[in-house]
């Protein structure tokens, strides 16, 4: 058998022709991606609303501790770099609670921003002159309903004299 040395193959390279059909198609390729990626629309956020947001009333009417709850979630999706130093901030989403006491007229708590644990708790605190409430709240499914339990603790300052005590308040919407 003889060799053509006129063949456009020669020890499996590829002809120009080839090539440059390769080239030409990697170039339209890389082009239409360009063109996507430059009229792409901005990513929109993926928050959805959880199961603890909302306004939730105690199941005891007669209750002497925490009437009603407010829940907010806050969605930070976006997270903002800067290019100078390279430092980015936000992303971070997170829970503000709301509770209000027994008293008349309603004592707002006021609104504070929680930490999520990592048992599905969220966690905040109240602090006044005369004592410090730790404030635990969390969804529980019970028969059906999706229930806010809130669990307390306060601890009163020495010079109050009260003694300190826990509650677990449960709520629907």
């Amino acid at each position: 058998m003889s060799i053509d040395t006129h063949s456009p193959v020669r020890r499996g390279r590829p002809t120009r022709l080839v090539a440059t059909l390769l080239a030409a198609t990697l170039l339209a390729l890389g082009l239409s991606v360009a063109a996507n990626v430059a009229t792409a629309t901005p990513a929109q956020a993926l928050c959805v609303t959880p199961a603890m947001e909302g306004d939730w009333h105690n199941i005891d009417p007669a209750t002497r501790s925490i009437v009603r709850t407010q829940v907010q979630f806050v969605c930070n999706d976006v997270i903002t770099c800067d290019a100078d130093t390279g430092i980015c901030t936000g992303g971070t989403s997170y829970y503000r609670i709301r509770p209000w006491g027994a008293c008349t007229p309603a004592c707002d708590w006021g609104w504070r921003n929680t930490v999520r644990e990592s048992d599905g708790w969220v966690r905040t605190q109240y602090v006044y002159s005369y004592k410090t409430v730790d404030v635990w709240a969390r969804t529980e499914a019970w028969y059906g309903l999706t229930y806010l339990r809130v669990w307390t603790n306060n601890d009163f300052t020495a010079a109050d004299g009260r003694a300190d005590y826990t509650t677990n308040d449960w709520f629907l919407r």
